[in-house]
């Protein structure tokens, strides 16, 4: 070889170790060598990337050559030209006469792109090279257009070479056997008095001093078992960044170019400009781990499915069905703990659900719809049922044999750092993390709400993403085309209730609130009195957890068309508005059966059963939230409904007394308007609006119940006689299209 520093001692042993002569094309990686400032620098360059593919720059760390960063470049290769220099002094690049310093990298670095033609490539740092990447983005602003900043060194709270010897050696534990070769070899080519100096000069530039300075988004990466880059420091340099986010991939180490590269290529690659991971990403977290177990959506869709299984919900199938009463009963015994301790149950509980922020480009949209469709029975269904969750949607779904589809799903996050009432800070501090959740899942909306008013205790540990699904995407499409045939009908759930929001991006939104018994101007007038830091609202949109989102509207309209199916829709106001008229169908519904109806079950939020209730011959009246409102609306469909010999109600416990939540008296007053007998069912009205015990309690009292053989499944031209009979007068404002 020629140039700088090749002449004799360690420039032989570059030459035996390094290929040498003209450029090389094998495996769809080709050798490119580049006059640069009187040095001759290499760069491998993948091959295999179709025309107009972005441009990304890999950088290497300390000691190592641009092989190190092979097995990242083959794998972003298919939708990325990939171009991988040796800086000067390592790999087949010429050596300098002394060891170049971060800055001095920096610069070969920059007059390297330039020789090359580069511009404003996409720049993928590792370690060391972090360093060198985030002061030649200082230098030259221009220079790339995003940057993602792998296993960024130096951590400021070890800076010493004792301290970063003994973090290498704990995080060698969890490396790939193979990466040693690479080092050995890599470390013998460059020559230990060079490896140590650049060290030396790594430990000596402090990198957060350039984090504020970097204009372009940069995306920071850590492997969860890295000792050498700690989740602090991580958090530290994404947070410095003006735009940045943070990555994390469980159970990997530091080298994660190495030693990690499809699950890295999976995390990075959306960011970069590549195409979403998928459900079968080696990252993708399970579909079960990426939801609230006790969310509306979740709970709804248990509900119709266990009842199409002819099964009922014990701890709301939460937990595996053996341990259902093992847990209903531990449940009950919460109750019997003072208030601040059931408060903390409570917190731990819904925290423990929470995914971490740094996880969520794990999280995949369509792996949690494969989950969806896999807990209904693979079979011919007269009708479908897909869009806006309601209580009342899981009893339709049971009558009619029908399964049940969620438009939105709720996804809670890990946020341990922010005030519930600074919902301000909670926006600001969901941007970065949205951003992972959306370039991984570009077919979802998201709905971050924010509500200190019922949600305190959970806002606590976790904040609420909630996703809206804008297109039907591979699991819905299969599912639905395999189970309804041809003259089916696929029914659209259309709940138009909207609320105020902060438009973040074309697929985030912020809501502060939420339809709970308090409407938007209250919650306005109320952050007054609290004194909440509330971002203005700058349009409507779809409420997060109730609302239709109608772009996927169109996917469910062309479906249909293509497979011969008939398209209805029903649209109500709120999700509640729906259980006057379920209810009512239900009592027509056994009364044609010639059964009795003079039970009314009332449920509340995810306090439901449509199974038990066909089981028991009773009434489902699903009550959106033990709220005054709600109270209102079970009050007037007893003023307009025939008179029942008997009313069971149960209350959702909240937790906490907020402002919106009626009193036990006044659900006791209405179990007073039954002839016969009224009761609560599943709750201690003594210690409502707290006592979690109810969870357990509602299931083991509703099962207890004398059982009837439940009637003939009802069928949807059943459903239009009924809807024919019934006038518009009979409740809420409910249309059927």
């Amino acid at each position: 070889m020629t140039g700088a520093g090749r002449g004799t001692g360690w420039g032989h042993v570059v030459t035996v170790l390094e290929l040498t002569g003209r450029p090389r094309t094998r495996d769809g990686i080709a050798s490119h060598w580049t006059q640069v400032d009187g040095l001759r620098m290499h760069a491998r360059v993948t091959t295999a990337a179709p025309d107009g593919a972005p441009d990304v720059v890999l950088l290497h760390g300390l000691g190592v050559s641009s092989r190190y960063m092979l097995p990242l470049a083959r794998e972003l290769a298919p939708h990325f030209r990939a171009s991988v220099p040796d800086l000067p002094g390592f790999g087949h690049s010429d050596h300098p006469p002394a060891a170049l310093d971060v800055p001095g990298l920096a610069d070969a670095l920059l007059a390297w792109i330039d020789a090359a033609g580069l511009t404003a490539p996409a720049l993928v740092a590792d370690s060391v090279g972090a360093q060198v990447g985030v002061a030649a983005m200082r230098r030259s602003p221009e220079a790339f257009g995003r940057a993602v900043l792998i296993s960024p060194t130096v951590d400021r709270r070890g800076r010493n070479p004792v301290a970063q010897v003994g973090r290498l050696l704990r995080t060698g534990l969890h490396e790939n056997p193979r990466l040693a070769v690479v080092l050995g070899r890599d470390y013998l080519a460059c020559g230990a008095r060079r490896a140590l100096a650049t060290a030396w000069h790594a430990l000596a530039h402090p990198l957060e001093d350039d984090l504020s300075e970097i204009e372009v988004p940069v995306l920071v990466v850590r492997g969860g078992a890295d000792a050498v880059v700690s989740q602090r420091w991580a958090e530290e340099v994404a947070e410095t960044l003006p735009d940045g986010r943070l990555a994390v991939l469980p159970g990997r180490s530091h080298s994660l170019s190495y030693s990690a590269p499809g699950p890295l290529a999976a995390a990075i690659g959306p960011f970069l400009g590549g195409p979403p991971p998928g459900p079968d990403a080696p990252t993708t977290r399970q579909a079960a781990d990426s939801i609230s177990r006790f969310d509306s959506a979740t709970v709804v869709l248990r509900a119709a499915a266990t009842a199409l299984h002819g099964n009922d919900l014990p701890a709301l199938d939460a937990v595996p069905r053996p341990l259902g009463p093992l847990v209903e009963s531990a449940l009950t015994l919460v109750d019997a703990l003072p208030a601040p301790v059931r408060e903390q149950v409570h917190r731990l509980g819904r925290g423990s659900e929470a995914v971490p922020p740094a996880e969520l480009h794990a999280v995949s949209a369509e792996a949690v719809a494969r989950w969806m469709v896999a807990q209904y029975p693979r079979r011919s269904y007269p009708v479908a049922i897909v869009g806006s969750s309601s209580g009342a949607l899981a009893h339709l779904a049971a009558a009619l044999g029908a399964p049940f589809l969620p438009q939105t799903f709720l996804l809670p996050v890990a946020r341990p750092d922010v005030d519930p009432d600074d919902p301000r800070g909670g926006m600001t501090a969901g941007i970065g993390p949205a951003e992972l959740l959306l370039d991984a899942n570009p077919e979802v909306a998201l709905h971050h709400t924010h509500d200190p008013n019922q949600d305190r205790l959970s806002h606590a540990r976790m904040t609420y993403f909630r996703l809206k699904r804008r297109r039907l995407g591979a699991a819905f499409t299969g599912f639905l085309t395999e189970t309804l045939p041809p003259g089916a009908t696929l029914l659209v759930a259309d709940c138009r209730l909207r609320w105020p929001v902060t438009r973040l991006g074309d697929q985030h939104v912020f809501q502060f609130g939420a339809s709970r018994g308090m409407p938007p101007e209250e919650f306005r007038s109320e952050s007054e009195h609290r004194g909440w830091d509330v971002p203005p609202a700058d349009e409507e949109a779809p409420e997060a957890e109730w609302g239709f989102d109608e772009a996927l509207g169109d996917d469910l309209a062309a479906l249909a068309a293509a497979r011969g199916w008939r398209l209805r829709r029903v649209a109500f106001d709120e999700p509640a508005a729906l259980s006057p008229l379920i209810a009512d169908l239900y009592r027509w519904w056994y009364l044609r059966r010639g059964r009795p109806a003079q039970r009314l079950l009332v449920e509340s939020f995810l306090l439901l059963d449509p199974h038990l209730a066909l089981a028991t011959g009773s009434v489902p009246y699903w009550s959106q939230f033990p709220v005054e409102p709600a109270a209102d609306a079970v009050e007037r469909y007893l003023d307009h409904a025939d008179p029942f010999e008997e009313i069971l109600l149960t209350l959702f416990p909240p937790g906490t007394q907020d402002v919106a939540v009626a009193p036990a008296k006044r659900w006791r007053d209405l179990l007073g308007r039954a002839r016969r007998h009224g009761a609560f069912l599943g709750i201690d009205p003594d210690a409502f609006p707290r006592g979690p015990g109810s969870f357990g309690r509602f299931h083991r009292e509703l099962a207890a119940l004398p059982r009837v053989d439940p009637p003939a499944p009802l069928t949807l031209s059943e459903l239009d006689v009924f809807l024919a009979e019934r006038t518009s007068s009979d409740g809420p404002p409910v249309h059927w299209e």
